[in-house]
């Protein structure tokens, strides 16, 4: 392979390996439609929007100082939610069989690091055992936390629901087929560069300079025989 490729050189060589690019994109492609459509488990989301804040009385103005505390209480209140005691409970409450790891790793706690407001996101393969385990654990979470940290400041902003046209959050075999083309394209000219590489045979006269490291001096054409031309 020249030590310099010109536009020319590497368009060249993709139209001389344009079957095997297209056979390893369309390979790739198609497995990942294949597995995005027909192998994978579509995974669901329910969530429920939680208001860290003291209830007040319309007179009483905020304190600043209680707005950050309620900020910087969120990072333990993820903990609370997380923790073995919680998840016992949701699965007494619900009868599940899954251990403690498993629930936790379907669970979710996502928060602004500016805001009194944080979100409980629960996946899982059923629609239905999302929307149940994030209303559950919200509402043992909501009565137990005044207990175990003596404190009413934990509101419901919006309860778990399923939508009507709930559809799952992954995988996304659209996306996936997308990417699997381009990435297609990507591995099928890597092995095309690979195979120019360590390619050593001759084709062209310019071969010859670059394997042998001498000027070429002529060109002896193929010549046809008459006998065989008369026949």
């Amino acid at each position: 392979m020249r030590e310099t490729l010109n536009i020319k050189d590497l368009f060249q060589m993709v139209k001389k390996r344009i079957v095997l690019i297209i056979i390893i994109t369309t390979l790739i492609t198609a497995m990942t439609g294949i597995v995005s459509f027909f192998i994978l488990s579509p995974v669901y989301q329910a969530s429920t929007q939680i208001l860290v804040n003291q209830s007040k009385e319309k007179s009483e103005l905020y304190n600043v100082g209680e707005i950050q505390t309620n900020i910087q209480l969120i990072e333990t209140y993820s903990e609370i939610i997380k923790s073995p005691m919680m998840l016992e409970k949701v699965k007494e409450r619900l009868n599940l069989d899954i251990s403690n790891s498993t629930l936790s790793e379907q669970i979710k706690i996502v928060s602004n690091g500016n805001s009194q407001i944080f979100t409980i996101k629960v996946e899982g393969a059923d629609p239905k055992f999302a929307v149940s385990v994030a209303s559950t654990i919200t509402d043992i979470f909501q009565s137990e936390i005044k207990a175990l940290m003596n404190v009413d400041n934990v509101n419901v902003l919006s309860k778990a629901t399923i939508g009507d046209n709930s559809s799952p959050i992954k995988p996304n075999p659209i996306s996936n087929t997308i990417i699997a083309c381009f990435a297609g394209v990507i591995i099928s000219l890597f092995f095309t560069f690979m195979i120019e590489f360590f390619d050593k045979t001759i084709k062209v006269e310019s071969d010859v300079e670059e394997h042998l490291k001498i000027p070429m001096l002529g060109i002896v054409n193929l010549m046809e025989d008459k006998k065989k031309r008369k026949l």
